[in-house]
């Protein structure tokens, strides 16, 4: 196991691999009860779960906040090495602090260092912290797998851990739109993200000095996960290195309890990833002069890239330029030049197979994104993180979807 391979041939690799703890905070606000215990149920599964120190933030305006904190007390206050619940309070960091899951995490890792200090237990040196949400599923050795590499790798407080995100949690049971997203965003992680050092997503992990060295997260803002690694790129004065957890972890997609919920909420959904989007921007513009010039220039580069070019106009710009050529015949009696057209048939009939072809790469593409989300489910049901065949789809549902992926 990952745990045995930790180095102890020394005093303080012993001393560290005695004391490796995880501080995992997962923040909250309206979710069901039997959604924050799935969550938390697979963090009490992990093979060193007794290593684990779980901070669960709600807010303060979470509907029956006390009878749910206590209620996650009472069943799991013997499952970790430490449990806590905290509630943020509204406008806790000032009049600009922006409702949402940046300002929580801002005041529940701020309270649970304040926590560790109070008991003693407070050694950045073998400490990590992870962030996630309310609907995330872990694979059961994600922290044995953390811990090792956070003990052994030599930038362990410079660096980023990100699993790779899939989004099958009743994906099966979505609308095309919402289940094309899904695959989309874990392909796009798996493809750009991760390799390229771009940004986290979601689910994330990383040394705690790391954390307090960037001042936390920026309550001023929504992104947490694209924020905090601006933050830690001011602290570190370089880009932040991404490092994969080799397993994946599932966070539930949009969802409701109808066809207009569900396009409602995907709607508000996609509302809040451009603004978040937009927003980061404008961070990375106001603190440019915080940043190495250099990390500065190749990141800006990356982000204007994946989200500028390949995220927002790849597909408009395919969609567009596929309708232009496969409709050239369409204009063969409209347009002239001198009388003319500016294209011979045979030159125009080339036009016509380059539009055709975009399409087809399009669609291939479109079909690699969905043998990774069917390799994803292979792996989630062997690692027994959901019951095998929960989350297959039939040979029609899967070609519908990817027709309709565009």
């Amino acid at each position: 196991t990952w745990e045995d391979k930790i180095p102890r041939n020394t005093e303080e690799e012993r001393r560290l691999a005695d004391n490796l703890q995880h501080l995992v905070m997962m923040c909250g606000y309206k979710e069901p009860m039997e959604v924050i215990c799935q969550s938390i149920d697979s963090l009490a599964a992990q093979s060193v779960a007794h290593r684990l120190i779980v901070v669960i933030g709600l807010e303060e305006g979470t509907p029956d906040v006390a009878e749910k904190a206590a209620r996650l007390k009472e069943r799991y206050a013997r499952s970790f090495k430490r449990f806590h619940v905290t509630k943020h309070p509204k406008q806790w960091a000032g009049g600009r602090e922006i409702r949402g899951k940046c300002s929580n995490a801002n005041y529940t890792m701020r309270a649970a260092v304040t926590r560790l200090e109070e008991y003693g237990d407070l050694d950045l040196s073998c400490t990590t912290a992870t962030s996630c949400d309310t609907d995330s599923i872990f694979a059961p050795r994600y922290f044995e797998n953390l811990g090792y590499q956070f003990l052994t790798s030599p930038k362990a407080k410079e660096v980023v851990w990100q699993a790779p995100l899939y989004y099958n949690h009743f994906l099966n049971e979505r609308p095309f739109y919402v289940r094309a997203i899904g695959i989309m965003r874990a392909a796009y992680m798996l493809g750009f993200l991760i390799p390229f050092n771009i940004n986290t997503m979601s689910i994330f992990s990383f040394s705690l000095d790391l954390c307090i060295k960037g001042e936390f997260f920026h309550a001023h803002y929504q992104m947490d996960d694209i924020i905090y690694t601006l933050t830690c790129m001011q602290a570190l004065q370089k880009r932040v290195e991404i490092l994969m957890i080799p397993m994946p972890v599932i966070s539930g997609p949009t969802s409701g309890t109808s066809q207009w919920e569900e396009f409602s909420e995907w709607f508000r959904q996609s509302e809040r990833w451009t603004i978040g989007a937009c927003e980061v921007f404008h961070y990375f513009v106001v603190k440019r002069r915080r940043y190495n010039c250099s990390a500065a220039l190749s990141y800006g580069a990356w982000f204007v890239v994946y989200y500028g070019f390949i995220l927002c106009s790849l597909t408009l710009t395919g969609l567009a330029g596929f309708i232009n050529y496969a409709f050239i015949w369409a204009k063969h009696d409209t347009i002239r030049f001198n009388g003319k057209m500016p294209l011979d048939d045979a030159a125009t009939a080339g036009v016509m197979i380059a539009g055709f072809s975009s399409l087809a790469w399009t669609y291939l593409v479109f079909l690699i994104f969905f043998y990774l989300d069917r390799e994803g489910c292979k792996l989630i049901y062997h690692l027994k993180m959901k019951p095998q065949g929960a989350e297959d789809t039939s040979f029609c549902q899967n070609l519908k979807d990817w027709i309709l992926m565009w």
